[in-house]
Formats: structure tokens, C-alpha cells, sequence
């Protein structure tokens, strides 16, 4: 049975070109593609998995200990900046608040002090230091007042409750809390992880055979699971020139966009990179090669003939195979090609 392979064979072919005559209708209507001459590149190719880009994620905190009131967020959504996540009720807001109206009453306090001991001073019914030390009493009170405001500024919250807003757009892609949770600052976990998706990283890990040839700007070819056949095109931009002990990999990083949130965190992938140009060669689409007992063959359309040629495949990289035993501009079916080699055996 004829099935597509990329795999290599080292010998020659050997196998006489076969050459049959179908109908008109078919060898006119066959899709075919020129055999070219093309860069061939040493390549390498590695496994990795998708993370977000880190310059683009953001770790949620809680500022202060409560217990959560509400959560309006799950893991997946996506929300936009100062949209609210979460509601804590907190007593140490509470205190907050508390001070903060007593720091404003005692400036009004002092502030009042102040004027009437200036209005008794400049009468000769007070004396100069007892108006001093008023108007000391008062900018103490403004004092208090800047610094209780400055730290409900920091926390945020009103009254007993404590709003905890998204700092960026993005999506959620950790949720580390639920109703009723206790918040406690000790605790050093995120309690949400946001971020924006569109541009991700892929990070790779690179065999000690194979560091030497890879270099930053090599171009690469990433494809998922999800979507095998279509490759995002990207280039390292990062070596992180450090092993791992335990895999005795070193990783790299290659930088990419995703405007349609196609690449999702986590996501395994398979990276090709290509490395030194290694000169010109013979070049067809991957797929138009039909592999039969361990031999390459792909269906040669020439004037009104169809005839199957047997070829080398030496190395394939994505939808391209390198290939000799043919010569260039040679017209090479791309359709149905499995189909036409069978029906050509069988004549």
C-alpha cells in the first residue's frame, strides 16, 4: 500500500521510470509544481511548549488580610483594566478608615485651636508660646492626616471593604482564590495571574549535541498539536546560555505574535530551526512524495504522459522535501498523487 513518508534513502534509484497514458481528461486537469532549485539549510529540530510573554504578565496581590466577599472573575476570562476581580472584607481596612476619619477631625480640632489662640495671642490674652505650640499641635495634625491618606491611597478600599481591580488587559490564566477564602498577607501565592496573550513566547530546549548550531536570529518554524500543518514563522531571540542539570538542555526562547489567540499557553509545539546556508538543491513540495517498500517515488507529468520516477528524499523540513534524481523545472503532480501511482503500477 502507498502511504506519504519523509523518509531518507542514501542509494540511488534504481527503478526504471514507468510511463502510462491515462485519459486526456486527467493528465489536462492534474495539478503539478516545477522541481527548484532552492537554499537548503542545516536545520534542528526541538521541542518546547508555549508561555506567556513575562513583560506582558501581571501577579495579582492582596495589600491586606480579609476574607473574600465576592469574586466575579474564573479562570479563561478576559478582562480589561480596573475591571474588578474581587471584594475582601478587611479589618485592617477598617482601621484605615477609622484613622483616617479621626486624622481629619483632629486637624479640624487643632486647625480650630490654632485660630482662636492667634486671635487671644494678638489681643494680649495668650502669650506667645502657647500660640507656638498650637500651630505645632496643627501641622502635626496635617502631618497625620498626609500620612494615614497616603496609606489608604496604597491599600485602597472604603470602609471595610477592599476592591481588588486587573492592573492590564489580559486574560486570567491563574485563579488562585474562591468565596469565603481567607487572605492572609503570610501567604506568598498570586491570587489571580493576568495576561495579555497577543504575544507569547515559545520557549525550547536545545540538546548539548546540537548548542553550537544555534545562534540568535535563526529563523524558526513552530508548529502545535492543535494545528500540525500550519507553521508560525519566528526567529530566537533569546539563548539563555545556562543548563539544566537534570534534562542537560538549555533553553531558548523565540518571541511571536498571536493576534487570533491561537497559541495558548502551556501548548506543546515542535520547532525547526534553521541553521547555516549548506548551498543550493532540488526541491518539491513534501507531500507529493509517495513512499512504496522503503522506496521514494513521486508522479512526473510530461507533454501527455504520466510516469512515476523514483528519487532520493535526503532531508525534508516542513512542507519541503530536498530530493535528487530529478532535474529542474521538471513538473511534479501535487493532487491525488497516490491514486495516479497506483493506477500507474497497475498498467
Amino acid at each position: 500500500m502507498a502511504i506519504f513518508s519523509a523518509a531518507c534513502s542514501k542509494h540511488a534509484p534504481a527503478e526504471e521510470h514507468k510511463t502510462a497514458v491515462l485519459s486526456d481528461s486527467i493528465v489536462k486537469n492534474v495539478q503539478t509544481v516545477p522541481v527548484v532549485l532552492d537554499e537548503e539549510f542545516d536545520f534542528v529540530k526541538l521541542n518546547g511548549k508555549i508561555v506567556p510573554d513575562e513583560t506582558r504578565l501581571s501577579k495579582v496581590f492582596s495589600l491586606v488580610s480579609g476574607k473574600t466577599e465576592s469574586v466575579f472573575v474564573e479562570l479563561g476570562d478576559y478582562v480589561r483594566k480596573g475591571q474588578t476581580l474581587t471584594v475582601l472584607k478587611s479589618t485592617e481596612v477598617a482601621s484605615i478608615s477609622n484613622d483616617l476619619s479621626i486624622a481629619k477631625s483632629s486637624l479640624l480640632i487643632a486647625k480650630k485651636n490654632m485660630e482662636t489662640t492667634k486671635d487671644l495671642y494678638e489681643g494680649n490674652l495668650s502669650t506667645e508660646q502657647e500660640y507656638l505650640n498650637a500651630k505645632v499641635n496643627y501641622e502635626k495634625a496635617v502631618s497625620e492626616l498626609n500620612k494615614v491618606e497616603q496609606v489608604a491611597a496604597i491599600t485602597g478600599g472604603q470602609s471595610s471593604s477592599y476592591t481588588i481591580t486587573a492592573p492590564i488587559n489580559g486574560y486570567v490564566i491563574e485563579k488562585n482564590i474562591t468565596n469565603n477564602s481567607e487572605v492572609r498577607l503570610d501567604n506568598s501565592n498570586d491570587l489571580f495571574v493576568i495576561a495579555d496573550l497577543s504575544k507569547v513566547w515559545i520557549i525550547a530546549n536545545v540538546y548539548e549535541a546540537d548548542m553550537n548550531k544555534i545562534h540568535i536570529g535563526d529563523s524558526a518554524r513552530v508548529c502545535t498539536l492543535v494545528n500540525p500543518d500550519h507553521a508560525y514563522l519566528g526567529r530566537i531571540d533569546k539563548i539563555y546560555n545556562v543548563l539544566d542539570p537534570e534534562t542537560r538542555t538549555m533553553k531558548v526562547r523565540i518571541s511571536m505574535d498571536n493576534p487570533n489567540n491561537e497559541l495558548k499557553p502551556e501548548m506543546f509545539a515542535t520547532i525547526t530551526i534553521n541553521g547555516k546556508s549548506e548551498g543550493k538543491a532540488l526541491a518539491i513540495p513534501s507531500h507529493a512524495v509517495v513512499m512504496d517498500n522503503s522506496k521514494n517515488y513521486v508522479v512526473v507529468k510530461k507533454n501527455t504522459a504520466l510516469k512515476i520516477q523514483e528519487i532520493n528524499l535526503t532531508r525534508r523540513v516542513g512542507d519541503k522535501a530536498y530530493i535528487t534524481g530529478l532535474d529542474p523545472g521538471e513538473q511534479v503532480v501535487v493532487e491525488s498523487q497516490v491514486f495516479l501511482y497506483q493506477a500507474l503500477r497497475t498498467n
